[in-house]
């Protein structure tokens, strides 16, 4: 093999994949064989962070101070300023991304579900049977929240002046975060990863960058060979530490008699016990949003543009108990370095394999998008744990 052959070569920020013809295993646009045809290289492109923890510190504090001294009203503004940072912060091939969501449509939102709260509490008071009647209620309404708060997530996220939609359904929202939970006792819990993997589906299947849609091509076998290797792992620590218990307890026990300090070594034990298990439960979850992250991308085509993910579940466990750490020995005020740090993590991690490049995109102009429709979806902006 030729020096140099086989290594990417980068231009204006653009990894290109180049591959030297007289190796046999493909060409790049310089080929001058007959034999081999000639294909277009891809481009591989990384979204870059750029924004700093004492730019967002900036904006957090005067979020946080705002928040309190207006007993929350302010939270919709400080919403939006949040998201625009880090939404303006993220570079992708040289152009930003932008949030343009109005905090007054994000403040309508938030007063109608602080009503229903408002109103679960007095029935809660004046008779519990009218609570469960409006949980029941709002378990009915959700649903349909979830289905506006996608739409209005998309469509005020902006890449080159051209917004995302939504496309799904209310009756698929229905189907994904009601049905499937209502399932869950009924088949004991055996429907969690296809769950999952529906929540999933009806995100990724739906979304769409101006005219293109984004075609979803994941499965639920993976998920179910995930969160059954989850479940063996739980299983087992789980029998490894009732063993620990069992024979350390006597041990403790007597000890703690003797020393007069009975109570003093049972609580330092149990507290011990459920620092351990708080410990695996955040690997077993960042574990999992690493997975999921890279799986739903992996499978995810935009036009002619794929996806590929490289989050790993221990980095992401790493960086959130040293987060944590920090945020606790700071008494909160490294929240916005935690978070930052977070970020850029996610979003370094993602790579965008495209042929043509990212300039052949069109806004979408149907006229299902009325004016109507548009201020219905302004009501809501609900933050969805996919």
């Amino acid at each position: 093999m030729h020096k140099g052959a086989g290594k990417p070569a980068e231009k204006g920020g653009v990894v290109f994949t180049v591959q030297d013809s007289r190796d046999g295993a493909g060409t790049g646009p310089t080929s001058c064989s007959k034999d081999i045809p000639v294909h277009p290289v891809s481009r591989r492109s990384k979204p870059i962070f750029t924004g700093s923890a004492g730019e967002y510190f900036r904006i957090w504090i005067v979020n946080t101070f705002l928040t309190i001294l207006t007993a929350g009203l302010y939270a919709p503004w400080a919403k939006v300023r949040e998201r625009r940072f880090f939404y303006q912060h993220t570079v992708m091939d040289g152009r930003p991304f932008d949030y343009t969501a109005p905090p007054v449509a994000i403040l309508k939102g938030y007063l109608i579900v602080a009503g229903g709260i408002i109103l679960y509490y007095i029935a809660k008071a004046y008779n519990p049977l009218y609570s469960l009647l409006v949980f029941g209620i709002f378990s009915l309404v959700l649903p349909f929240l979830i289905y506006k708060s996608l739409r209005f997530f998309a469509r005020h996220s902006v890449y080159r002046n051209i917004p995302f939609h939504f496309r799904g359904t209310v009756r698929e929202s229905y189907k994904t975060y009601l049905l499937y939970p209502l399932l869950i006792p009924l088949t004991f819990g055996l429907i969690i990863p296809y769950w999952a993997f529906q929540r999933k589906k009806y995100f990724f299947g739906n979304i769409a960058f101006g005219t293109t849609a984004n075609i979803f091509e994941g499965s639920a076998r993976p998920f179910y060979k995930l969160y059954g290797m989850v479940a063996v792992a739980v299983i087992v620590i789980t029998i490894f530490v009732t063993i620990i218990f069992t024979l350390s307890a006597p041990l403790i026990v007597g000890t703690g008699m003797k020393a007069g300090t009975f109570n003093t070594a049972m609580i330092f034990f149990i507290f011990t016990v459920y620092f351990i298990m708080l410990v695996v439960s955040a690997f077993i979850q960042q574990y999992i949003y690493a997975w999921t992250t890279n799986y739903c991308w992996g499978h995810s085509a935009l036009g002619t543009i794929r996806f590929h993910g490289t989050l790993r579940g221990g980095h992401l466990f790493w960086i959130r108990i040293t987060n944590i750490f920090a945020i606790i020995f700071s008494i909160g005020l490294l929240i916005p370095w935690a978070k930052v740090r977070r970020i850029r993590y996610i979003i370094g991690n993602l790579t965008v394999i495209s042929d043509e490049g990212l300039d052949n995109f069109t806004a979408d102009v149907s006229p299902d998008e009325s004016a109507y429709g548009d201020a219905a979806t302004d009501f809501f902006d609900i933050d969805i744990g996919l």
